[in-house]
């Protein structure tokens, strides 16, 4: 993964998928091999180091392999649809917010429904949804992890690539960060990107988790945080780096305890730390 990094911020890989592939349809597919490569390359490395081929012979798991980056493509798809609707939309503050607020929610609701139906159909009886429970759940390991992360989130909001894409809530055109009666839309965009956080964390530590846990064992846990890095490509490059080790230990913690309820606290308190920190230093410019 330091490799897939490093030549994805020296060589600009995925450029054609985020600029003038994106909106459309050859975004999708550029979308699903830079998902589906690292997560492939994840189990390929695990069968090896472990000398364990024997889930490669299981047709559960050449569908689940297909199938995860797949369902996350469908984000993609929204994306592309938002960039065709976004042309008609007229223009305005509210319009602008409300709009992008609710692709949000269409994006997210893309991912639940494909996985919610292969719950139904597989394990249902087995588990509660993924991840969506309180038992097991303790509070204190989450609040540490979150605290530790305070300093580096304050030590990265000085940097300017850091500036340069956060707060995500003033990035929407015509919004204006020094234009008081405009925070209400911030606000509004906030609650609706803290959601967006809780079906990533849902489909990261539950879905590839919890439901490839059951059959692969421990061998899920790398791949899965190799496809979350993935996610991460244009974004700060210490952002990308550090997804790795969080979506590590978010994930041994998800797998210990069967809930992704503290995942969700830590993910959320880092993003909105982060909008928060990068809001307060161009308040303050």
């Amino acid at each position: 993964m330091g490799l897939y990094v490093f030549c994805e911020y020296n060589f600009d890989m995925s450029l054609p998928y985020r600029t003038e592939f994106y909106g459309t349809y050859r975004s999708i597919i550029f979308g699903f091999l830079s998902f589906f490569i690292p997560f492939f390359v994840g189990y390929l490395l695990y069968s090896l180091f472990y000398k364990d081929w024997s889930i490669w012979q299981k047709p559960l798991f050449w569908f689940l392999i297909i199938f995860g980056p797949a369902v996350f493509c469908l984000r993609t798809y929204a994306n592309t649809l938002s960039y065709d609707i976004h042309e008609l939309m007229p223009e305005g503050r509210t319009t602008q917010v409300l709009f992008k607020c609710s692709m949000f929610f269409l994006r997210d609701i893309l991912i639940m429904i494909p996985v919610w139906i292969y719950w139904v159909k597989t394990d249902r009886n087995k588990m509660p949804f993924y991840g969506f429970t309180l038992k097991n759940y303790d509070l204190k390991p989450y609040l540490f992890l979150l605290v530790l992360m305070i300093p580096l989130v304050v030590a990265a909001s000085f940097q300017s690539d850091f500036l340069q894409q956060y707060p995500r809530g003033f990035s929407l055109d015509p919004l204006d960060i020094n234009n008081p009666s405009d925070r209400k839309y911030f606000l509004l965009y906030e609650l609706f990107y803290g959601l967006d956080f809780v079906f990533i964390e849902f489909f990261f530590r539950g879905f590839l988790l919890l439901a490839f846990f059951r059959h692969f064992g421990w061998g899920c846990l790398l791949p899965a945080a190799c496809f979350y890095v993935s996610i991460h490509f244009g974004k700060p490059a210490g952002e990308t780096i550090s997804s790795f080790f969080g979506g590590t230990i978010l994930g041994i913690i998800a797998i210990n305890t069967g809930s992704i309820a503290g995942g969700i606290i830590v993910h959320l308190g880092v993003a909105w730390l982060m909008e928060f920190t990068s809001l307060l230093h161009k308040l303050f410019q």
